[in-house]
């Protein structure tokens, strides 16, 4: 029998090459006078698509501020610029960048219109109030393919050395989300490509969640098998245009699986790592998904009295043959140790170097062990030892 199961609420999808010259008539469409965009710096730039478009819409007779967004955002700095552009109260905030931007962005239209600090709301850390402010209409441009933060209710924040936590609400889902492949060519290989792992990471944890169910099912297969495409692709300069439409759909397929079936032990570690270490989230995944996957196969593979174990293992073989053609012919055993090599063939093409980079130790490793049994932790198909767990980190660095 199929199990009981509900999708949230989605925001409206826009997909397609050019569509960003589309975005000049959103604000008359819907009768926005007054427009905030927040973006990465490097958009903000003279003849980057942030300065062209807040260009456009001043022309058009718009109040446009056009503010930046750098580094991960934390309960300070979101609340920094609700106090900054309150007074202004836009009728929509247009947020342009990488997950960290529209992360930010998405907390900054919640909160605009009441102007209560997010540490109200954050989940762990905060008050825990409920959240039942009106909001600002909030419009998602990913430039990276990675985090799939336009369509997902939570806004991630972190305050280094103390925690990672998401300001999660329905009230916070964009009004609309616009994904022109095209923003991508600018996007470095250095954040290209652990935040292209990171989605991928998401699409294989929401596939094999405890939670899975049909249509998350359906949406991760779609989209491993567009990351699939993508990574024969993405690191040659003659086929690279060709990857980013797939990889960038693929990412925002994970948002949606993410948001309905959970993730796992890989992005469980990844948070409480994000919390004390300024190591980048996506290079945290990467190196992780190998030895993650391979712990819980080998967990999955003794606990055949588990009624999920087989349905598991099979889904684990899939995505093997899914990313080794060759084995498709192969046995289920054979099709799982395929994936592993896979996983770290993958990881060795895009995350080469190991975490110890961003300061990650054998001794130091007790915060991260001591902080990852919530949130994602929760969806991971086995429970996972401490002793298990840290191996794994060993195994990352």
């Amino acid at each position: 029998m199929i199990p009981h199961f509900q999708i949230a609420q989605l925001p409206a999808l826009h997909f397609g090459h050019g569509l960003r010259e589309q975005l000049a008539s959103l604000p008359r469409q819907q009768n926005w006078q007054r427009i905030l965009i927040l973006s990465s710096r490097f958009l903000t730039r003279p003849g980057e698509f942030g300065h062209t478009l807040s260009q456009q819409w001043q022309k058009q007779g718009l109040a446009v501020t056009l503010s930046t967004v750098s580094g991960e955002p934390s309960p300070d700095s979101v609340d920094a610029l609700v106090a900054e552009h309150r007074s202004t109260q836009p009728d929509a905030v247009i947020g342009l960048g990488g997950g960290s931007v529209l992360d930010t962005a998405k907390a900054v239209a919640g909160l605009l219109p009441s102007g209560r600090s997010v540490m109200d709301f954050l989940e762990g850390v905060g008050k825990g109030h409920p959240f039942h402010e009106t909001t600002t209409p909030f419009v998602a441009v990913p430039t990276t393919a990675g985090t799939g933060s336009e369509t997902t209710k939570n806004a991630v924040l972190s305050r280094l050395g103390e925690f990672k936590k998401s300001f999660r609400s329905e009230r916070l889902l964009a009004h609309s989300v616009w994904l022109d492949p095209d923003l991508l060519r600018t996007c470095p290989e250095t954040v290209l490509y652990p935040t292209a792992m990171d989605a991928f990471t998401q699409l294989l944890e929401s596939y094999t969640t405890a939670k899975a169910n049909p249509v998350t099912d359906a949406l991760a297969w779609q989209g491993l098998t567009l990351c699939r495409e993508a990574f024969e692709k993405l690191d040659q300069p003659e086929t690279r245009e060709d990857a980013l439409g797939p990889l960038l759909l693929a990412a925002s397929l994970s948002g949606i699986t993410l948001a309905n079936a959970g993730l796992g032990a890989v992005h469980g570690l990844a948070g409480p790592v994000g919390a004390f270490f300024e190591a980048p989230h996506g290079a945290v995944c990467a190196r992780l998904l190998a030895p993650i996957i391979q712990a819980n196969i080998d967990a999955l593979e003794t606990q055949t009295d588990t009624p999920q174990a087989p349905n598991l293992l099979h889904k684990y073989a899939q995505v093997g043959a899914l990313l080794n053609d060759q084995r498709r012919d192969d046995s289920e055993i054979a099709q799982r140790q395929a994936l592993i090599q896979a996983l770290e063939n993958l990881t060795q093409r895009y995350v080469p170097q190991g975490l110890g980079q961003y300061g990650l130790t054998p001794d130091n490793l007790s915060p991260v062990l001591e902080n990852c049994r919530s949130g994602s932790m929760t969806g991971n198909p086995v429970n996972l030892t401490d002793d298990t767990l840290q191996d794994a980190m060993l195994a990352a660095l």
